[in-house]
């Protein structure tokens, strides 16, 4: 599964679509062994995200994931997702035009065109897509529930297999305050094999803010705030994305997590 498509510093984020980096891809170190005081860590993280459990509970997750720019909108995307099926669905519009697309993110194979492309129906405008048009619109989906989801949950995917978790100490970011800072590394083969992240976990565990070192980059990125952590089922998620500063560019609406799957909610318009 990819990862995360090249941020928007990189003057790329909204247009994210087969060119993100996989689940698990960055610089290997298969062969260390476990950070005992990194896995501590981590399952301190977890349990102020709800505990393990409850996430593994949470079948339907669903949110709008928006981007504001100086002030202004520009991605704004609506997410569903069953995860124990793979079921997706992606809607959002484009100049007006709504898109909706349907498929499976546990059904992708290689495209002999395109990069990989899941299972799916496309629509533009109430007209469902077919042959190239549609691979092309289920690529670019595909790639915004591997960019979206990350920026959603990253803190729950911190013991996904190939991931690899060092402890690194604690660092003082610009509020003032000492964080314990564990970097998380990635399996080769997997996608963009030199990514990297940083978690900075406060005195309860949870994730604060996180740093990112993605591809050929010559320096990391930005320290980016995780704020207003709130409830949702059973567990906790962060609705707000800031710019080390305190400006707002990436949040979360409609943000809802359960047990059960909403009736209808991946039927398709058309039969």
């Amino acid at each position: 599964m990819r990862r995360l498509c090249t941020m928007w510093a990189a003057s790329a984020l909204v247009a994210c679509g087969g060119g993100a980096p996989e689940d698990g891809g960055g610089a290997a170190t298969a062969a260390a062994a476990p950070d005992e005081t990194a896995t501590m860590h981590a399952a301190r993280l977890a349990e102020s995200l709800g505990g393990r459990e409850a996430w593994d509970r949470t079948r339907y997750l669903s949110f709008r994931w928006i981007v504001e720019r100086n002030g202004e909108i520009v991605a704004n995307r609506e997410h569903s997702w069953d995860r124990y099926d793979g079921r997706y669905r992606v809607a959002h519009e484009v100049d007006g035009t709504p898109h909706l697309l349907l498929f499976n993110v546990n059904e992708v194979e290689p495209h002999p065109e395109l990069d990989k492309v899941p299972a799916g129906r496309a629509w533009v405008g109430g007209e469902e897509l077919a042959g190239a048009a549609r691979d092309s619109a289920l690529r670019r989906g595909y790639g915004a529930f591997i960019n979206d989801t990350y920026w959603a949950i990253m803190p729950f995917k911190w013991d996904d297999p190939g991931v690899h978790l060092a402890y690194e100490g604690t660092r003082t970011l610009s509020d003032g305050h000492a964080y314990e800072v564990v970097h998380l590394s990635f399996d080769q083969g997997l996608g963009t094999t030199e990514d990297q992240y940083w978690g900075f976990l406060d005195e309860s565990g949870r994730m604060m803010a996180w740093q990112y070192h993605l591809g050929r980059a010559e320096a990391p990125g930005e320290v980016i705030w995780w704020s207003d952590w709130q409830p949702v089922g059973n567990i906790r998620f962060a609705m707000t994305r800031l710019l080390d500063g305190g400006n707002r560019f990436i949040y979360f609406e409609d943000v809802a997590a359960g047990e059960t799957v909403p009736d209808g909610r991946f039927d398709s318009p058309t039969p």
